[in-house]
């Protein structure tokens, strides 16, 4: 009996035994699947990781590279031009024992030739660069609220870039990731901008001051009013929002409101019940995103200074208890001579690589000086003679250069019975001027360059090569691009800069006239070219209305005199004016009283339709109690305004600062203001740009996505197909 009982334990406890053994099998069996399982995910998204970052490494490279690039090849990152390609640091990274990477490195990290593509266990390859299109960024579409380039046009460009990676472990196996993302390439016009100031930005009118358009600043920002400020559209600042006035202004603060339309157009006080929405006050980003809806920005938002292409940040001298120049002022080289070839020659990069990349930068900065890109330049010597000249250029556009290593240009000599530009050396007599102007400004007696733009809108608009010197290629049509550039010798004694600034001899000017009609002929219409810009390194002076009827009845700050048709030659068009400081005079000026008390100086109705682009000098410049004379006396003013209108529809763009006209605002019998009535042109919101206007660029990554193997495969072909 007992020994049977012994037997059914024993056998009980087989049974038992047998099914924990089979349990504990099935749970092993269990863990080491989801190991495997676990272990394969690690290694695919080790594969998805390294592809996505081959993808972001190769998106900071493309950037550095068209930072400075002005012109796109469709087919510039082929293998037989500049490839993407996996970087050194990016090896290093993933070969690194220390990461325990198991990616396999390839043993070709940049292909030279499209036969090579998806050879390779691990690569990059990037697409054509696309030709780009215009694009308004509309503010009212779900998503377009926070981009900081709402309610602009711009000029977009979508660079495809694919890339693969593989994972390979032993007793695990082998996991490809394939994916895909485009980098997306803005160019926004300068002149896409009510106000934009590459210079701290301070707006502090006095009386009543609106602003149409979108306004952007590259650093700190102050903003206060005596009565009220109203800015209608969007506000993006690279720095910090602050109310008052800038702390080297010497100025005190004024509580005035101050008011920024939201993204539903209803103007929104800057100051709430928790008090002035600044950076650095409580909840700022929260409260500004809740009041205005994307419609202001800062730094705090990701806002990021835009330049031009190839022109480094502005840094700000912040050191005013010396005389030394701290500032760097590199945006000013924009308005400079073109360089000799000697200058822009580039070293060996193996043997220099520094001096190579800066070579590389200063040579795509040359090609966006106004000077470089002029059709027709006014050359002026020290001694006032004038010459009329057109550069040579190859077939790509580019200046040639002589022997000595100079720009080959063409000499024209237009009709001398209509004389274009004449000097007025300054002359005073008996305490009468009789030639050339004095600046109360800048104290300072003036040689002046005056350049009748109605008598050269008469010889560019006739088209007759007999009127500029009679050869085939003096006719208007060979060389007009709508960009007149007044090029002065330049001054050589601040020595080398960092910058490379070099400005203009002192004591000249340049003074516009009877400028109601400026050029616009049609010989360039088919070339969708318009209008005028003119640019020059030196001090310019406009008497008069430009550009515009001056009929008080009919003038708006925003929209033209004529109902639209730039293609009629006599009609309003795009137009830009370009120099190291800008003064309008009214026509009521006259140059034999500008150096009288303002009471002889006494302006009449003025009106203006063009971009201005200008230096300034700013707050604290010269000392710590001198003001920039902020956004509302950017524009220079030398007779009594009182009561009188200036009439300006355009863009207001601060690039620089002034290195000509350096005295600072602020002085005793100067000027009193205008009724300041400025708005932006509707016309550049719609595209039509002066000729030359510069660009801003900016960079998004969009449109990321993984692939399949399928998919990858005929992206490849596709791009191979294209190259």
């Amino acid at each position: 009996m007992n020994s049977r009982k012994r037997g059914s334990t024993l056998f009980l406890v087989v049974i038992i035994a047998a099914a924990l053994s089979i349990g504990a099998y099935s749970v092993l069996d269990l863990v080491n699947t989801e190991f495997r399982l676990n272990k394969r995910a690690a290694i695919y998204n080790e594969a998805r990781q390294a592809a996505e970052s081959l993808i972001q490494s190769s998106i900071v490279d493309l950037k550095g590279r068209l930072e400075n690039e002005t012109a796109f090849p469709i087919d510039a990152l082929s293998p037989s031009k500049n490839p993407l390609y996996i970087s050194s640091e990016f090896v290093g990274v993933y070969s690194d024992s220390v990461n325990l990477s198991y990616l396999v490195i390839p043993s070709k990290t940049k292909y030279t030739s499209e036969s090579e593509f998806n050879t390779q266990p691990t690569e990059i390859i990037g697409g054509q660069v696309p030709p780009g299109e215009w694009r308004y960024i509309d503010p009212r579409i779900p998503g377009n609220q926070f981009d900081e380039l709402a309610g602009t046009r711009v000029y977009e460009r979508n660079i495809e870039i694919i890339s693969k990676a593989t994972v390979t472990r032993e007793q695990v196996g082998t996991a490809v990731a394939y994916a895909r993302q485009y980098l997306q390439v803005r160019d926004a016009p300068l002149f896409a901008y009510a106000i934009f100031y590459n210079l701290p930005m301070e707006i502090a009118p006095g009386p009543q001051m609106e602003v149409f358009g979108n306004v952007h600043s590259n650093l700190d920002s102050w903003f206060q009013a005596s009565s009220s400020l109203d800015i209608h559209s969007k506000v993006t600042i690279a720095g910090d929002m602050n109310h008052g006035r800038h702390p080297d202004s010497g100025k005190s603060n004024s509580g005035g409101a101050v008011k920024i339309a939201n993204s539903s157009g209803t103007l929104v006080s800057l100051q709430d019940s928790e008090g002035w929405m600044t950076s650095g006050a409580e909840d700022f980003y929260d409260r500004s995103n809740q009041a205005y809806g994307g419609n202001l920005q800062t730094a705090d938002h990701g806002v990021l200074p835009q330049n031009p292409v190839g022109v480094n940040d502005y840094i700000e001298d912040t050191n005013s208890s010396t005389s030394a120049k701290e500032s760097f002022n590199s945006a000013y080289t924009l308005i400079q001579p073109p360089l000799s070839e000697a200058d822009l020659q580039i070293p060996d990069a193996s043997a220099d690589p520094e001096g190579y990349a800066e070579a590389l930068v200063l040579n795509e900065v040359e090609k966006q000086k106004y000077s470089y890109k002029a059709g027709l330049t006014i050359k002026v010597d020290n001694s006032g003679n004038l010459s009329f000249v057109s550069y040579q250029r190859a077939a790509d556009g580019t200046l040639t250069y002589d022997g000595a290593g100079n720009p080959i240009t063409e000499l024209l000599t237009p009709n001398p019975t209509q004389p274009i530009a004449t000097y007025h050396p300054f002359t005073e007599q008996s305490g009468t001027i009789t030639s050339g102007l004095h600046d109360k400004r800048q104290a300072e007696d003036l040689n002046t360059i005056e350049i009748d733009v109605e008598a050269l809108k008469d010889l560019i608009h006739g088209n007759d090569s007999a009127e500029w010197g009679g050869l085939p290629e003096h006719q208007p049509s060979e060389w007009w691009n709508g960009i007149v550039y007044v090029d002065f010798p330049q001054d050589g004694s601040h020595g080398s800069r960092d910058d490379n600034v070099n400005p203009a001899i002192s004591g000249w000017a340049v003074k516009l006239t009877d400028a109601k009609v400026i050029p616009n002929p049609s010989f360039a219409h088919a070339d969708d070219l318009y209008g005028m810009t003119l640019a020059t390194n030196q001090m310019l002076y406009i008497k008069g209305h430009y550009n515009a009827d001056g009929d008080r009845s009919t003038g708006s700050a925003t929209e033209p005199d004529s109902a639209g048709d730039f293609a009629q030659q006599d009609r309003e068009a795009p137009a830009a004016l370009v120099a190291d400081s800008i003064t309008f005079l009214s026509q009521n000026w006259s140059d034999a009283k500008s150096n009288k008390s303002s009471k002889y100086r006494n302006a009449t109705h003025t009106e203006i339709s063009a971009a201005i682009l200008t230096g300034n000098v700013p707050s604290g410049k010269s000392g710590s109690n001198s003001y920039s004379g902020g956004v509302e006396n950017f524009p220079r003013f030398l007779e009594k305004w009182k009561s009188k209108d200036l009439l300006m529809r355009g863009s207001v763009v601060a690039l620089f600062e002034s290195e000509v006209g350096v005295r600072r605002f602020g002085h005793s019998d100067v000027y009193s203001a205008p009724n300041r009535k400025w708005g932006f042109h509707s016309k550049f919101g719609e595209g039509y740009l002066p000729p030359g206007t510069l660009n801003t660029r900016r960079y998004r990554a969009v449109d990321f996505e993984m692939l399949d193997k399928t998919t990858y495969e005929e992206y490849v072909e596709r791009i191979k197909s294209n190259y």
